[in-house]
């Protein structure tokens, strides 16, 4: 026998559920569909058809298809000795369900059904967001035109994954930039199959189907790094020793390029926004506190204005002047280079699949990023609750935040080190007790 029932009939709208008996066992799932409760019939198990419900005749045929698919899932099992695992007889039902629609599933390629997942979204998502579904639908139009195939849905297995990380890692891209496009493919792929319908595979979830994920080893800049560079004069002298072959009618230009930069670097190292939040700061952020409402969370963050930020504000900085983030890095690197932050620095990085061991300047690693985590490793350091650091960074567990930080080992050992556990302290116990006061008697118990 098959029915169909709702879900939640009590409420306003419920979700509508397909129920199997079948040799003693029942079998019930929701078919992906609702409806509001008033527009169901009860009786004949299906959705009223009126004028006020036009959706009414579609949703019946989508529940005809359901009930036809589960008789032929019962006629599939029939010869079976026992009736089969929940798992077995859904895993079959839904192969009978999509099977008459193989023809056209070959009609939408993954790239075009990427670029209606943009649209979609392209208005409710952060633009960051879509930034990188952009990023990802261009590496595969790119592997696609370099193996002259079109990919389908069916196309998108285990094979295609390790085909396309060798193709990747080929040109000379990062284990996490991979991740990325990974991660962007396995959230149309699943939209396509659960929303619009258009497959019934699953091969992304084969267990090396993964999105690699590596923890990239980011600098931070010191308080006395960052002071060097807020206290940095930038004199035409300056910029012509260190870029001998400007013209000297662009030297003008760069100090004035390198200012606001440096500014609004400093800006995020001190309140632990990113670049798409402090890039966009303004007069009417700006008050008591800076108040920004973040683009990546949609959360409205509050943080007081630190003194450096203040006297960058009194300087006359002008907070309504953009700069891209390509220029932000670009510069904010010369203007590290200039004040000494020149330290030798160990790095690895995770490229084609191997780890590499590299040794640079400071300044080279310098980026808009950089000041983000410059003001969550340097408030740590400072004693500045995690709790409260975390409610700025957007950070929602602890875990996560401690990995963020870039404190070494060294670093660790000096903050304990002032720390009472690790003083020679002697405390007097008999101080600590609390006497008896004098003369008191004992009271009876």
């Amino acid at each position: 026998m098959v029915t169909f029932f709702l879900v939640n009939p009590s409420r306003k709208s419920s979700s509508i559920s397909i129920l199997v008996s079948f040799n003693g066992k029942k079998y019930r799932r929701s078919v992906g569909e609702s409806i509001l409760v008033k527009f169901w019939n009860n009786t004949k198990k299906r959705a009223k058809a009126t004028s006020d419900y036009t959706y009414g005749n579609i949703l019946n045929d989508v529940l005809d298809k359901w009930e036809v698919a589960a008789l032929r899932t019962m006629s599939h099992f029939k010869e079976y000795y026992y009736p089969p695992l929940q798992e077995d007889f859904f895993a079959q039902l839904d192969k009978e369900y999509y099977k008459d629609d193989i023809k056209e599933q070959e009609i939408v390629t993954l790239t075009e059904y990427i670029e209606t997942y943009i649209e979609r979204y392209r208005n409710s998502r952060a633009k960051i967001s879509i930034k990188k579904y952009i990023t990802a639908l261009n590496k595969i139009k790119e592997y696609e035109e370099k193996k002259k195939k079109k990919l389908y849905f069916k196309d998108v297995s285990i094979d295609f994954y390790n085909d396309f990380q060798q193709w990747f890692y080929k040109k000379g891209y990062s284990d996490n930039y991979f991740g990325s496009v990974i991660k962007v493919v396995k959230q149309v792929y699943r939209e396509a199959k659960v929303v619009d319908k258009l497959h019934n595979y699953d091969n992304i979830e084969h267990r090396d189907f993964v999105t690699t994920k590596r923890n990239t080893e980011n600098i931070y800049l010191t308080e006395d790094e960052l002071l060097k560079i807020h206290q940095l004069e930038i004199t035409p002298e300056l910029i012509s020793r260190h870029f001998p072959d400007l013209p000297s009618f662009h030297v003008e230009q760069k100090i004035k390029s390198m200012k606001i930069v440096r500014d609004k670097f400093l800006i995020g190292a001190y309140t632990g926004l990113r670049v798409s939040d402090f890039g966009r700061i303004n007069e009417m952020n700006i008050g008591k506190f800076i108040k920004i409402k973040t683009v990546k969370t949609g959360i409205d963050t509050v943080i007081p204005i630190h003194p450096v930020i203040e006297e960058i504000l009194k300087n006359g900085f002008n907070p309504n002047i953009t700069v891209s983030d390509q220029k932000i890095n670009k510069h904010i690197k010369e203007v590290a280079m200039i004040a000494g932050i020149n330290e030798k620095v160990l790095i690895h990085k995770y490229i084609s699949g191997e780890v590499k061991a590299e040794i640079s300047e400071k300044y080279k690693l310098v980026c808009t990023h950089t000041a983000r985590r410059s003001f969550a490793t340097n408030a740590y350091k400072a004693g500045v609750p995690t709790i409260a650091i975390m409610k700025i960074t957007g950070h929602t567990t602890e875990a996560t935040f401690l990995k963020y930080i870039k404190v070494s080992a060294e670093e660790n050992a000096s903050m304990l080190m002032n720390h009472p556990f690790f003083s020679y302290k002697k405390v007097n116990a008999e101080q600590i007790a609390e006497p008896n006061p004098p003369n008191e008697k004992k009271q009876r118990i």
